[in-house]
């Protein structure tokens, strides 16, 4: 029935397309294209299979000249999409080919429509996906109007879609082993190159240089389109062969580099992949092949002879841009898992990977020699030596060649780009990589660390470009030590980078940026390089940078700069968790040094939320330590209604759900007196209902879920199961649980859910007016305790009590929401009573003295203002003037088949974005239904 209905829609859309004056909505026009390129769902793939598709894509391409613009380019998308389809692009290209090929011959035309322009490329990307759209390419020649979208001055997103139609036209040529039209097309794509006659031009003047540039770039990128598709280069192929040997496209190519000096980055890039796709020709990939260092020694010896070539040329940032670029060449072969590498094949990488480190390398020896103590220095010095006994005669060659030039050079401009570039590489690499590129970092930073030097004035006059350098590093080196598995036993220097990161945060005027990162760098060396080892559950000595961990934190949480404090508090949350059991130390730090109760004054004060939401988590943590909570009980004796407040009143949800995190947390370790058992349920029941904040609701559901758990391990049960026997703590005996004992268990259980409001949440929640989110949790968390109960046959002793609620509608009736508190008005008015009267007092105040008087009488206003309202508890937003029983529970599970419910709220959420509903986009139906509310809802 859907696809009737979806197949009429199509048919009407074509009708209202053809009427003259009709005009599309490009956004609505969009979202339908973009639904039917996908083959996800099966009602997607059937509409493209029915053969009235290609009919009316046929007969409205007839019509297409009459039509608006936007038509126009709906109708060519759509042609895109069935052209995928063999059988489709065979129907409407036998009868419309001659009109297609007339518009793509005036593809390159000035007075074409751009977005048009651009649909017509998506046809010629989808004709390349079969045989018999290649064989019309060829047939009409309209390829070349396409390849030559490239040499024109049109947008960057058409040049590179006819970058990528060129390279799968090629290669799809391959596959058809078309050696004719391969040779045909490289001929068009290389003659620019070949007609250009390199040696008997004695002198390039920059205009002729310009005018061969916009001629040549063009090629050089369709070639590298083509040879950087590594799915097909490295196996046997036509392709390829035909390239390098019948054109000899290398040697062009070296004559480029050689007079054309604004294409020498892309020009060497290219000679690379050439010959990295010379070498597969020699030895294709198969599943059984193994790859030797010696398959690849024309590459290495390419690459070494480029870097000399930037050498002489004095060009070392340029060298620099070749060796990243090469290092990222690699990597993309590399990615392919079906290679197999010996291991001196392996080695090529970090070959190339060294001549990266180089200027790195070069500054470090360089600040060594003055600034280092004599035991860093030979360190230093160590490391370098390691790396050249690690590589070969010419890669030491190319790397002295380069540190020459380096030294003659600023070194220090040098090794921004240096180290700008690892960053482009730093997610690339894998661990042993990591740990050699993380060892020269370190050696960098040691140089700014103030206390491995005598400290002058001017060491803290930092340029523009070391502080550069430094974050850039720095940068590196978190992510390095984040997602890497960087051990002391490849970098022994891991073990000293906590005091080095540490001793640099001791300078000053250091940017924000630095101070996070260098914050970060300090919470991931807390959290992974500090084993629990015998040493480090002996407290720190004093003076020593773990001693005084504390103090920096205690320090960066009062910054001005909101990032650095959330910063401060995400380290102190890391502190806190392992203070628990790995790291004991850490309480006697965080106690000195009033830690947490700064994170709960910042929590409860600070004017951005994600650092009060950053500071909240501290305070959650600080539950698990007994020592740490109690310290901040003295200072904030009502943090519990504190916590209860926010919950209700803060405006930020995400500050919301943290306090409800921290109320969970308090509920699972700190005793509680029933008192406040009793109000805490009732906020839990208020926002699991009434929140507006999607992950506030869940973070509640998620409370219920540990109430519910720690009732069942009350009466006994574990790990999903109850014992043969227990402990009672009632009758303070053994007991034995038979079947009577544990259905007697569990509807104590039922009805102290029931009391608390749990099963009234469970049961709101479980309608149809539900956001799926939330109804799946709340199911999830129901059809938990449905199983239990089943599993042991409680349901037959759930009896509907008098006075009870027994349906839905009744329960409803007993949810109220509280109104806003006419003394609550009262108090927001006498408060901005008192802010009025305090700035009237400091205008109309003449004397510092008075000044100073009304500031201490406003304070001591403030304070007692504010232990009057944490002497009070608010209420809650929802009431329940009565809860759903366990009978309302049970029966509500029983007969309604929510999982139903939940999957129908689930496709009807989907099918906002269904094609049956863009189609109802796209031909207005909604505002044609007067019937419903015209607003466009989503």
């Amino acid at each position: 029935m859907e696809t009737v209905l979806v197949q009429n829609k199509i048919k009407l859309l074509f009708e209202k397309m053809s009427a003259p004056g009709y005009i599309m909505n490009n956004y609505y026009a969009d979202g339908l294209i973009n639904k039917l390129a996908e083959d996800t769902e099966p009602e997607i793939s059937f509409m493209k299979l029915l053969t009235q598709i290609s009919d009316l894509i046929t007969d409205a391409l007839g019509r297409i000249e009459e039509c608006h613009a936007t038509v126009k380019v709906f109708l060519v998308r759509l042609l895109a999409i069935a052209s995928r389809k063999e059988l489709h692009f065979a129907k409407i290209f036998s009868k419309r080919g001659e009109e297609i090929a007339k518009r793509f011959r005036e593809i390159n035309s000035s007075g074409i429509n751009p977005s048009l322009r651009v649909a017509h490329m998506e046809v010629a990307l989808a004709m390349v996906s079969h045989d018999t759209g290649v064989s019309w390419l060829l047939e009409t020649g309209v390829w070349k109007e396409i390849l030559s979208l490239c040499s024109e001055k049109q947008t960057v997103f058409v040049v590179r879609q006819t970058y990528k139609f060129a390279s799968r036209f090629m290669w799809k040529l391959n596959d058809m082993s078309d050696e004719t039209n391969i040779r045909q097309v490289l001929s068009h794509v290389l003659k620019p190159v070949q007609e250009i006659d390199f040696c008997n031009i004695y002198s390039l003047t920059p205009e002729m240089e310009e005018s061969f540039t916009k001629v040549l770039e063009p090629m050089l990128h369709i070639i590298m389109a083509v040879v950087t598709e590594v799915d097909y280069m490295p196996k046997q192929n036509i392709l390829m062969g035909i390239l390098l040997r019948e054109h000899g496209i290398v040697s062009y190519l070296h004559l480029v580099m050689d007079r054309m000096r604004e294409m020498t980055l892309q020009t060497t890039k290219l000679i690379v992949w050439l010959t990295v796709a010379k070498s597969f020709l020699v030895k294709p990939l198969t599943a059984d092949t193994v790859y030797v260092a010696e398959d690849f020694i024309e590459v290495l010896a390419v690459y070494f002879n480029i870097v000399q070539t930037f050498v002489a040329r004095r060009s070392a940032t340029g060298a620099l841009d070749f060796c990243t670029a090469c290092n990222l060449i690699w990597l993309a072969i590399c990615r392919n898992k079906s290679f197999n590498y010996s291991r001196e094949s392996t080695n090529i990488h970090n070959k190339l990977l060294f001549m990266c480190l180089v200027p790195t390398l070069v500054y470090i020896k360089e600040m060594g020699k003055d600034k280092y103590t004599e035991k860093v220095y030979e360190r230093i010095k160590g490391y370098i030596t390691k790396i050249l006994n690690g590589t070969c005669e010419h890669t030491a060659k190319a790397a002295y060649a380069l540190r020459d030039l380096s030294d003659q050079l600023d070194s220090l401009t040098i090794t921004i780009q240096s180290v700008k570039r690892l960053t482009c590489m730093k997610n690339h690499l894998n661990n042993e990589q990591a740990n050699f590129v993380f060892q020269a970092l370190f050696y960098i930073l040691i140089e700014y660390d103030p206390t491995i030097h005598e400290v002058t004035e001017e060491m803290y006059e930092d340029s523009q470009d070391k502080v550069l350098v430094m974050t850039y590093v720095l940068d590196n080196v978190l992510y390095l030590v984040k997602h890497h598995d960087i051990n002391w036993c490849e970098s022994l220097e891991v073990i000293c980078l906590y005091n080095i990161v540490y001793n640099i945060l001791q300078r000053p005027n250091l940017s924000c940026k630095f101070v996070v990162t260098a914050l970060n760098v300090i919470a991931v060396t807390v959290k992974k390089f500090l084993p629990p080892n015998l040493s480090l559950l002996l407290e720190s000595k004093p003076g020593s940078s773990m001693h005084e961990l504390g103090k920096l934190i205690y320090m960066k949480m009062h910054d001005l700069n909101w990032e650095v404090r959330d910063s401060a508090l995400e380290l102190l949350l890391v502190c806190t968790h392992i203070s628990y059991i790995k790291f004991p130390p850490f309480q006697k730090q965080i106690m000195e040094n009033n830690l947490i109760n700064v994170a709960a004054t910042i929590a409860f004060n600070d004017h951005e939320f994600y650092v009060q939401a950053s500071a909240l988590k501290c305070v959650g943590a600080a539950t698990q330590v007994s020592a740490i909570w109690e310290q901040l009980r003295v200072q904030y004796p009502c943090i519990l209604e504190k916590l209860l407040s926010i919950l209700r009143n803060n405006q930020e949800g995400i500050v919301r759900k943290e306090a409800c995190n921290v109320l969970c947390e308090v509920y699972q370790n700190i005793k509680l007196t029933p008192a406040f058992k009793h109000t805490l349920y009732e906020h839990m029941v208020s926002s699991a209902l009434s929140d507006f904040h999607w992950e506030v609701q869940l973070a509640a559901l998620k409370f219920w879920k540990i109430v519910i758990q720690s009732l069942l391990n009350d009466q006994g049960m574990l790990d999903g199961t109850f014992p043969p026997v227990t402990f009672s703590r009632e009758t303070r005996k053994i007991v034995t649980l038979n079947d009577i004992e544990i259905q007697k268990r569990l509807l104590r259980i039922l009805n102290e859910l029931a009391s608390i409001g749990c099963l009234t949440v469970l049961v709101k929640l479980l309608q149809e007016d539900t956001e799926v989110e939330i109804m799946d949790t709340a199911l999830s968390l129901a059809l938990e305790i449905d199983d239990i109960l089943s599993k042991y046959k409680v349901h037959d002793g759930v009896k509907l009590n008098e006075n009870e609620v027994a349906t839905i509608e009744e329960l409803l009736c007993y949810i109220k929401e509280e109104e806003i508190d006419g003394a609550q008005d009262m108090a927001n008015a006498e408060a901005a009573t008192t802010s009025d009267n305090v700035i009237d007092g400091i205008l109309n105040a003449s004397d510092i003295n008075l000044l100073a008087n009304i500031y201490e009488r406003h304070m001591s206003l403030e304070t007692g203002k504010a232990q009057t309202n944490t002497s009070e508890i608010c209420t809650p937003k929802i009431k329940l003037l009565k809860f759903a029983s366990p009978y309302l529970f049970v029966n509500h599970l029983k007969k309604n088949d929510l999982k139903a419910l939940l999957e129908n709220k689930r496709k009807w959420k989907e099918g906002i974005r269904s094609l049956s509903s863009l189609l109802d986009d796209v031909l207005g139906i909604y505002e044609m239904n007067e019937e419903v509310n015209t607003l466009d809802c989503y």
